[in-house]
C-alpha cells in the first residue's frame, strides 16, 4: 500500500497486507485531493473492509486445522464411541478448555468441516455427529 489512490474513477484494488497508517495516509489524500467526495471515500472504504473481511476468514481458515483435529480425535467420545450421538457444543466447549480460541467468526464452521472428515464419522443433523465403531 505504499502507492496513492489513482486519481481516475477506478478505485484501488490492493493486495498486500493493510497497514492502518496506509490506509489513513490514503483516505486523507482522498479528501484533500478530490475535495472529500463522499462516494470515492465511500468506495474505497468498502474495499479496505472486504479485504478485512477476507483477511478474518483466512485467519479462520488458517486456525491451525491439524491441531484441532488431533485434539477432536482425543475427545473420549472419539476414542471410546458409544451407542449415541455427540453434539457440536460439547466439542466446543473441549476445544476452548484445550485452550483453542472459539471467539473466531465461524470457527464453528470450520470445526463441523473438521469433524465431518475424521474417519467414520456420520453426521446425523447439523451439530450431532456419531462415530462407526471400527
Amino acid at each position: 500500500m505504499d502507492t496513492i489512490p489513482r486519481q481516475d474513477d477506478e478505485v484501488p484494488n490492493y493486495q498486500e497486507a493493510l497497514n492502518v497508517e496506509d490506509i489513513l495516509k490514503d483516505i486523507k489524500f482522498l479528501i484533500d485531493e478530490h475535495g472529500g467526495s463522499k462516494d470515492r471515500l465511500k468506495a474505497y472504504l468498502e474495499n479496505v473492509e472486504e479485504q478485512v473481511q477476507s483477511f478474518k476468514q483466512n485467519a479462520v481458515t488458517e486456525a491451525d486445522k491439524q491441531q484441532i483435529k488431533l485434539l477432536v480425535e482425543k475427545h473420549p467420545y472419539f476414542k471410546n464411541p458409544c451407542n449415541y450421538h455427540i453434539r457440536l457444543i460439547t466439542i466446543m466447549k473441549y476445544l476452548k478448555r484445550k485452550g483453542i480460541n472459539i471467539a473466531i467468526e465461524d470457527i464453528d464452521l470450520v470445526v463441523d468441516s473438521i469433524i465431518e472428515s475424521i474417519d467414520g464419522v456420520v453426521k446425523v443433523e447439523y451439530g450431532r455427529y456419531y462415530r462407526i465403531r471400527a
